[in-house]
């Protein structure tokens, strides 16, 4: 191999890996860059500065006052009047991150109707026409004894009315899919995609159902705070981590249409996906699964099923084969 293809080469891969990098359309998606952070308040801005207050974390803004906990924070002991946001222990519970050493925090039920919101002014708007899948953590903070279905992010042109401490009443267009939210152990994901109308350049996530139309569930602690008994933690209160938004025209899927009259049942489905159509026989057909990113994660023979009950929870995308010509592709919900 001449020198000339090793240099090509090696640009070719260096710019195929930045594509790949850079494909996430959100910033700072697993909040672990900050300036200036505030240890003592624990919010999105540095409430010991003079108003207004400079910006804490980096390419994210705040409704009323979310929370930002990240490793670096020392731990208090909270008695009254201190407030901690160490991770993973701190005020509202135990929870590691998904990954690095931060995440955010809000409220997102009370009695009395109050609401946090995180959001984001994306870098560029979004395309109309084109498919993008939004893909985020989330998890119940065990000192709170509430849990709810309603976990949402919500796309506009245009900022809402953001001075409201009640819920914003807007339509979210990715909307929590895996029922009520209760685990505190584990981080439950949830992803969806949506087809801009053009121009959206604003992300927000929270609950904007008012509460009357919140679904909640009391699920209790195990982990009561001594220094605040009673109905102090009788709301719902969520840590998130790990946000990613994709352009589905990126990773080659939003030019495939789905055909709606393929035979594949349950869908959505808990594991097995079960194949009913005789246009396409076993054996001269193959069959590929990949994730709402473009990854490939089964590429096999087609048999009467397909197993996909080992993946997490969320939209699949299951591409058809017959004679290596592609003939059906489909969106499969995993429960």
């Amino acid at each position: 191999m001449s020198k000339l293809s090793r240099i090509l080469i090696t640009i070719f891969i260096s710019l195929t890996v930045f594509n790949c990098k850079s494909q996430n359309l959100i910033l700072n998606g697993s909040f672990e860059n900050y300036t200036n952070i505030d240890c003592t308040y624990g919010g999105f801005w540095n409430a010991t500065m003079p108003y207004p207050y400079p910006s804490v974390l980096d390419n994210w803004e705040a409704v009323q006052s979310p929370d930002y906990f990240n490793r670096v924070c020392p731990y208090n002991s909270l008695i009254p009047g201190q407030f901690a946001y160490q991770v993973p222990a701190n005020m509202f519970g135990y929870s590691q991150p998904k990954t690095g050493n931060a995440y955010v925090g809000i409220v997102v039920y009370t009695y009395g109707g109050y609401r946090e919101y995180f959001y984001q002014n994306l870098s560029s708007p979004l395309i109309a026409g084109h498919t993008y899948c939004l893909n985020y953590y989330a998890i119940r903070t065990d000192r709170c004894q509430y849990a709810i279905k309603n976990i949402d992010a919500y796309f506009t042109p245009t900022l809402p009315n953001l001075t409201t401490s009640f819920n914003i009443p807007a339509t979210p267009q990715i909307t929590n899919q895996t029922g009520f939210v209760s685990d505190t152990m584990q981080w439950t994901q949830i992803q969806g995609c949506y087809t801009a109308t053009g121009g959206e350049k604003f992300m927000i996530i929270g609950n904007f159902k008012n509460n009357v139309n919140t679904d909640t569930l009391y699920a209790g602690t195990n982990n009561p705070d001594p220094n605040y008994p009673g109905s102090q933690y009788n709301y719902s209160y969520y840590f998130f981590d790990d946000i990613t938004l994709v352009d589905q025209v990126t990773v080659g899927l939003n030019s495939i249409a789905d055909n709606t009259d393929f035979k594949l049942y349950p869908n959505p489905t808990t594991g097995l996906i079960n194949f009913s159509d005789e246009r396409y026989s076993e054996g001269d057909c193959n069959v590929k699964v990949l994730d709402i990113f473009g990854k490939e994660l089964i590429d096999e023979v087609l048999n009467k099923e397909i197993d996909i009950s080992a993946f997490d929870k969320g939209v699949y995308t299951l591409l058809l084969y017959k004679n290596k010509q592609l003939v059906v592709t489909k969106k499969v919900m995993k429960n």
